[in-house]
């Protein structure tokens, strides 16, 4: 079962989420000594990011990741390691430890080895994933039907990461090719929050809480598991 948490303006969402962020952060710190924030990239979240750099966490203890992430360099406008340093990795958050997917690589297939060894160094369970959906039903780069999908989904593999090849470039834009966590790495995280905003996402997101297959919308991953906490924040 998703909590559902409905808000009438953006700005009370990020306020509360913040709020929220900082107690399961807060909690992990405190039970296992360190947490592990795992994060998306994307407009929407911009502001939770710029509003969480500024609280009084104890960033020394907090490693922040991605979810996922374009196999683009650091400089290129769609790389979401360079959001996550502009709106993030400032202010007070800018102690925090940083572990990107991207590497020098040529593909995300040919680099995954590497980033799954970087993330696997981190310390589990993950503390809190914050993952967005997409108009098709993908969350983190968890494409409808794409390359490496399966893979990604199979919870008897135990990779954290997997590369994928989207076959929706009026969703993904040029940039098809990305690494993402998998399915399982999700698995080991204490809290998932769903953020999203807008009547249209809403609409998809109750077609996916349907029964139905999760190659068409991945997000149903999450949804339809009893494993991991799951929680929706929503504003139109």
């Amino acid at each position: 079962m998703v909590k559902e948490f409905f808000f009438e303006q953006r700005h009370h969402l990020f306020t509360a989420l913040v709020a929220e962020c900082q107690d399961v952060l807060s909690e992990a710190i405190s039970k296992h000594g360190a947490a592990t924030l795992l994060v998306s990239g994307g407009g929407t979240p911009a502001p939770l990011y710029e509003a969480l750099s500024k609280t009084e966490l104890n960033w020394k203890k907090i490693k922040i990741a991605l979810v996922d992430e374009r196999w683009v360099d650091q400089d290129h406008a769609a790389s979401n390691e360079a959001l996550i340093r502009r709106t993030l990795l400032i202010n007070n958050a800018k102690t925090a430890e940083f572990t990107g997917m991207k590497t020098a690589a040529k593909t995300a297939t040919a680099g995954q080895g590497e980033t799954e060894a970087l993330y696997r160094k981190l310390p589990q369970p993950f503390s809190l994933a914050i993952v967005g959906m997409g108009p098709d039903g993908h969350t983190a780069s968890l494409f409808p039907h794409a390359k490496g999908l399966a893979g990604a989904l199979n919870t008897d593999n135990d990779n954290l990461t997997a590369a994928i090849s989207a076959n929706q470039t009026e969703v993904t834009g040029p940039n098809t090719e990305r690494l993402t966590l998998t399915l399982p790495a999700l698995l080991k995280t204490d809290r998932v929050i769903i953020l999203f905003t807008g009547e249209d996402k809403l609409a998809v997101f109750s077609a996916a809480q349907q029964p139905g297959p999760i190659e068409d919308m991945p997000i149903r991953a999450l949804l339809h598991q009893e494993q991991v906490p799951v929680e929706l924040y929503w504003a139109p």
